[in-house]
């Protein structure tokens, strides 16, 4: 059988993951990329590998809470209040999938889907021989509240109902799994389960694997068309050339809305805008990776010092640094941990990336009815760097005609049309 070619947009995580299964399987991959491929949201996320986080972010009381913080430039979420049909109609999408019943209906799939892209990595990691860092050791959810550990108490029991290694820890327990760091905190949960690595280091090396492979990663390549011929794609067309394939797949992230409007096809996604930096020099690193739940922020000890990510911002495409959010980062960090307090932050140099968030929290995986050659992987929120082997894996399998590693109607791609 002849080898079949594929373009794929985007070289993010999901991109070269699927490239990476196409490229074993003996398929001709083309990458199209707008930018250099150096700063997207694989390279500067908190590098989490997640299969704790089983609910997705439209939940119940999302909505109230999103109100308290959205008009303070500050808070872990933030609205840039604007006049945007798309984002009014994905705010009542959000509103809508935000029901118990919803989330009941995402937490077995996100569970495939974490547990899985959690074994991929592991087999890539130990198959390829790439060193990123990657730790088995668990992360910490840090509460200085008793009403919010008692919140993140129900998620430990939604773990252990799928045999996740969970548990809630007092602030002594806490403090002796990790003592390079103290919090101000009423106690913690610790899932186990997860693991952790940087993912810039990973990306590079990725790449280079790829590139070696015989992948083509055609870089500042902006998409301008397709040609449509018969239901199907024929070509991508960039300001350069016109480039013909047998199957096309959208990984672009947040971009991948604007592209789906071409094919006049409705795909509700905004892109999150999140925030990080890294802090060097410190006297020692904590051991495990946290997440400070009621300021939204993440924190993990990466191969060159201590990554901190985090808030969620509404406010179009732009990669613009806001700093007051940069500032409520720095404040609410030092009252979380105070011993981080004398740290001269006046050195960081902060870094934006656009999550894609679908309206009901899970991302779209697979085929386009209206054009039976066309994929889109893409609309992972916060857990694209835990779920771009699995997304990876899933459209490759598609491609190829394999039976596909997780299926659910949950991650249709015109699930809003």
């Amino acid at each position: 059988m002849k080898a079949k070619k594929v373009i794929i947009i985007g070289a993010g995580i999901v991109g070269y993951s699927t490239a990476y299964f196409l490229n074993k399987s003996g398929c001709e991959v083309t990458i199209l990329e707008q930018t250099d491929g150096n700063n997207n949201c694989s390279y500067g996320n908190a590098g989490y590998v997640s299969p704790s986080h089983l609910v997705p972010l439209a939940s119940p009381g999302i909505i109230s809470q999103g109100l308290k913080w959205m008009l303070n430039k500050r808070s872990p979420f933030y609205i840039k209040p604007k006049l945007d049909l798309d984002l009014i109609r994905w705010v009542r999408l959000f509103h809508k999938a935000s029901t118990d019943k919803r989330v009941k209906e995402a937490i077995p799939v996100l569970y495939d889907l974490t547990v899985k892209s959690q074994k991929l990595y592991e087999e890539i990691l130990e198959t390829e021989r790439i060193e990123a860092g990657y730790n088995k050791s668990g992360l910490l959810m840090v509460c200085q509240t008793a009403q919010a550990l008692h919140h993140e108490e129900e998620m430990v029991k939604i773990a252990e109902s799928y045999g996740l290694e969970a548990s809630t820890l007092t602030r002594e327990e806490t403090e002796k799994l990790d003592p390079n760091v103290q919090y101000n905190m009423a106690g913690s949960v610790f899932f186990g389960c997860d693991s952790w690595m940087t993912p810039n280091v990973f990306m590079a090396k990725f790449r280079e694997l790829l590139i070696e492979r015989g992948v083509d990663i055609q870089y500042h390549s902006t998409l301008t068309d397709f040609k449509i011929e018969n239901g199907k794609v024929k070509a991508a067309k960039t300001k350069v050339a016109e480039l013909i394939a047998d199957e096309f797949i959208i990984t672009a992230g947040a971009w991948s809305p604007l592209l789906m409007k071409r094919l006049g096809i409705f795909m509700p996604l905004q892109g999150g805008k999140g925030y990080s930096f890294m802090m060097e020099n410190l006297p020692s690193n904590p051991k495990l990776p946290s997440i400070l739940v009621e300021a939204r922020i993440a924190t993990t000890p990466m191969l060159h010092g201590l990554r901190v990510a985090g808030t969620m911002e509404l406010a179009g495409i732009n990669h613009t640094i806001n700093q007051p959010r940069i500032d409520g980062i720095i404040k609410s960090l030092k009252v979380a941990m105070p011993s981080l307090a004398d740290y001269d932050f006046s050195s960081i140099r902060p870094w934006a990336g656009l999550r894609p968030c679908t309206p009901d929290g899970l991302p779209y995986i697979g085929r386009v009815s209206s054009l039976s050659n066309l994929q889109v992987g893409t609309g992972h929120a916060m857990l694209g760097w835990t779920l771009g082997p699995i997304t990876g894996k899933m459209l490759a399998e598609e491609v190829l005609g394999e039976k596909a590693s997780v299926k659910s109607e949950l991650l249709k791609v015109e699930r809003y049309n």
